[in-house]
C-alpha cells in the first residue's frame, strides 16, 4: 500500500502541474463607441500588462502615421499594423455598422479601418478622420476601458459593450453576453474492452459528472463512475465484477471542436465474483481521449498481495 500511495501522489502532482501550465483563457471581446465618431473592437488574450503593451504599440503607430502625412490616399482605406514588423495601407470598401445608442439602434458609417494585430491582442478601429487615430486621448480612453473591463472579467469568456459620452464612460450592460459553452451536468455511458492478466474483459460503464468551462471552453470535469466487468471463467460461467470510481479530467485544447481530454481516476472493487480480482482491490487509471468517443486508459490494479498493469479501450465517453 505504501507503493500505491507514492504512485498516486506522484501522478496527482504531475496532472495538477500540467493543468496549471495549460490554463490559457480564450479571448474577451470589448466593443466601444466614442462620441459617434469612432468604433473600437478589442479582443484580449491576457489582461496582465495589456495597457502598457497596447499603449506602446499605438504610440509607435501614431508616430509613423504623423510622419507619413499625405501618404493616405483619398477614399476609403484600411491601415494594418503588425507591431515592430510592418504598417500597410490599402483601399477598402465603405464599412457600415449598426451600434446602439440608448435603447435605439442607430446606423453610423465609417469610411476607414485601422487594425493592430498583436500576439497579445487584436484591435479594430473604424473611423472617418485620421486625427481620431493620432489623438492622445485615444490611448487614455482605451486604457480606461481596459481597466474597467479587468474588474469585470472572470472565468467566462464575454463580450462587453461601452460608450463614451464626452469624457464619461458608460457600460451598456444590457448588451453584454457570455460566449462559448456553459457549465453542465453530464450523464453518459460507454462500452470498453479491457485486457487484465492477459484476459479480455467486457466493460460497461456509466458516468455522472460536473463539467466546468474556462473562458468559453469546457476545461475541467469532476465525476463519479461505475464499471461493470464481465468475463467467462474456465467453466464458461459469466462472472460480474464492479468498480466504483472517482475521477478528474482536464481539456488541454482551447478549441471547442477539437478537445483533448486527459485525466485520472481511482476505483475500488465493490462487487466481487470469480477469481480474476482479489477482495479489496484498488485501481488507478490515466484516461486519454484519443478521438471523438474513443479513449485509452492504462491502469494499475493493486491488492494486498499483487500489483499488475491493465489496459482499457473505451467507446462512448
Amino acid at each position: 500500500m505504501k507503493n500505491f500511495r507514492n504512485i498516486f501522489l506522484t501522478i496527482i502532482i504531475l496532472v495538477l502541474s500540467a493543468t496549471i501550465f495549460a490554463q490559457k483563457p480564450m479571448l474577451d471581446s470589448i466593443r466601444v463607441q466614442i462620441d459617434d465618431k469612432m468604433e473600437l473592437e478589442l479582443a484580449i488574450d491576457d489582461y496582465e500588462n495589456i495597457n502598457q503593451k497596447l499603449g506602446e504599440d499605438l504610440k509607435k503607430l501614431q508616430s509613423i502615421l504623423k510622419e507619413s502625412d499625405g501618404i493616405l490616399e483619398a477614399g476609403s482605406y484600411k491601415i494594418t499594423y503588425k507591431p515592430d514588423k510592418s504598417v500597410t495601407v490599402k483601399q477598402s470598401e465603405l464599412n457600415e455598422r449598426i451600434i446602439w445608442k440608448g435603447d435605439e439602434p442607430v446606423k453610423y458609417q465609417y469610411n476607414n479601418q485601422c487594425v493592430i494585430n498583436s500576439e497579445f491582442y487584436f484591435l479594430l478601429i473604424r473611423f472617418n478622420d485620421i486625427e481620431s487615430i493620432t489623438s492622445d486621448n485615444l490611448i487614455q480612453k482605451i486604457e480606461e476601458v481596459i481597466n474597467t473591463t479587468d474588474t469585470l472579467q472572470g472565468r467566462w469568456a464575454a463580450t462587453y459593450n461601452f460608450t463614451f459620452q464626452g469624457k464619461n464612460l458608460v457600460h451598456n450592460q444590457q448588451f453584454d453576453k457570455h460566449n462559448g459553452q456553459m457549465d453542465a451536468l453530464i450523464v453518459s455511458g460507454g462500452l470498453g474492452i479491457d485486457l487484465i492478466k492477459s484476459e479480455p474483459v467486457i466493460d460497461l460503464s456509466a458516468l455522472v459528472g460536473l463539467q466546468f468551462n474556462q473562458k468559453g471552453v469546457f476545461k475541467n470535469l469532476y465525476y463519479l463512475s461505475y464499471n461493470q466487468l464481465s468475463y467467462f471463467d474456465d467453466e464458461d460461467k459469466v462472472n460480474l465484477n464492479g468498480f466504483a470510481n472517482v475521477g478528474y479530467r482536464h481539456n488541454f485544447s482551447h478549441d471547442q471542436k477539437e478537445p483533448n481530454w486527459i485525466g485520472m481516476e481511482l476505483g475500488y472493487l465493490v462487487s466481487h465474483h470469480g477469481s480474476l480480482f482479489d477482495k479489496n482491490t484498488f485501481r488507478l487509471g490515466i484516461n486519454w481521449e484519443v478521438g471523438k468517443y474513443i479513449s485509452v486508459t492504462p491502469q494499475l490494479y493493486i491488492s494486498k498481495n499483487l500489483t499488475y498493469p491493465a489496459l482499457r479501450i473505451g467507446f462512448g465517453f
